[in-house]
């Protein structure tokens, strides 16, 4: 915790364990009545994310609906399944917030509303609440198989933007409803950071990166080397891709929607190719990553090509995750990328095997 002219201001680092989201229950009766009471009393008739309790006003009619609202079978007039949550302050158990996570979009959710919905009751702001509490939803989003999370408030809403951007959520654009200017932010799930095999526990990882510039590439490259592995893996097809031994390439293109992975085996053989299509290949906290756009391009050591992983670009598309713009981008990408990769695997294993050398010689 700092002081800063006079005003506490809680680090981020320090709220990760402060809060937690608690689905409601009868315990929470005389709390819920309050909380309510908290924001008429501060002139706030419509509090986000709250299943319609501004609007019901009865705990028990409420509690009723929130349950109902879990199921599709239970839920009423076509609405989306939802889960709504209180952000409990473990130190006291004091309901300091709530949010409500709608399980899919569909038309109206993509326009306005989102996936989260969110509060912070009037005598807890400015606190940090905000961000640590969509940072606790963001996990919940991913248990619940959703992979790029929208949300939106008032542009006028300075706060809550701030807590949206801390958690990742990247601008689309501005739009109108109501004759409110709305703001509409997604935050992606996908993003897969360099080094994160250096944090497994079932492996003993060397991991070095390094930057090129060069004609043939330009951006940073990762190497991985696996020891003591506990529980080797092996995808969908059969071939093992982690285990003693094996040594990974990361090839990090910024000015790419490709990236390419070179997987070797403890011998320094090839095993395959592995070409992620991405919506974007950027860096963060100085840490190389890709925010994963689902379609993968594979191929093997005796050069055959494979597209990987349309029906979950699919899948993604039809839940509104994944717009049209992106969705043709990425098959553009995939497509363009089979046609030069076609008869080149010769030269591909001479351009990656080049940097491996350079890493196993350091």
């Amino acid at each position: 915790m700092k002081i800063i002219h006079n005003k506490v201001v809680i680090e981020m680092d320090e709220l990760q364990d402060e809060l937690e989201l608690v689905f409601p229950t009868l315990e929470y009766k005389n709390q819920i009545e309050e909380y309510l009471q908290e924001f008429l009393d501060n002139g706030e008739y419509e509090i986000a994310g709250d299943g319609g309790l501004d609007r019901i006003k009865n705990f028990d009619e409420w509690l009723r609906k929130v349950q109902n609202d879990l199921s599709e079978k239970d839920i009423e007039d076509n609405r989306i399944p939802a889960t709504l949550y209180l952000t409990v302050r473990k130190s006291d158990n004091k309901v300091v917030g709530n949010l409500q996570i709608r399980h899919k979009l569909n038309e109206k959710l993509l326009q306005y509303g989102g996936h989260i919905g969110d509060s912070v009751r009037p005598s807890e702001r400015r606190k940090g609440y905000a961000t640590e509490q969509i940072r606790l939803a963001l996990k919940k989003c991913k248990e619940l198989g959703i992979d790029n999370v929208l949300m939106d408030c008032d542009k006028t809403n300075i706060g809550s933007a701030k807590s949206i951007i801390n958690n990742g959520g990247i601008l689309e654009n501005e739009v109108y409803v109501d004759n409110e200017l709305v703001q509409r932010y997604w935050i992606s799930l996908k993003k897969r950071f360099a080094k994160r095999h250096v944090e497994e526990k079932n492996t003993n990882t060397i991991y070095k990166i390094k930057s090129v510039a060069s004609n043939e590439f330009t951006g940073d490259i990762c190497y991985y080397q696996f020891e003591d592995v506990m529980n080797k893996t092996i995808v969908p097809n059969g071939k093992c891709i982690i285990d003693n031994g094996y040594k990974w390439l990361e090839f990090y293109d910024y000015n790419s929607k490709v990236k390419l992975t070179a997987i070797y085996d403890e011998n320094s053989q090839i095993i395959e190719w592995y070409f992620d299509i991405a919506r974007r290949i950027g860096k963060e906290n100085n840490i190389p990553y890709e925010d994963d756009l689902y379609l993968d391009v594979v191929v093997n050591s005796t050069g055959e090509v494979t597209l990987l992983d349309e029906d979950e670009l699919q899948i993604a598309y039809d839940r509104f995750e994944v717009n049209k713009k992106d969705y043709d981008m990425a098959y553009n990408q995939a497509n363009q990328l089979i046609k030069k990769l076609e008869n080149n695997k010769d030269k591909l294993e001479e351009f990656t095997n080049k940097y491996l050398k350079e890493f196993l010689n350091e």
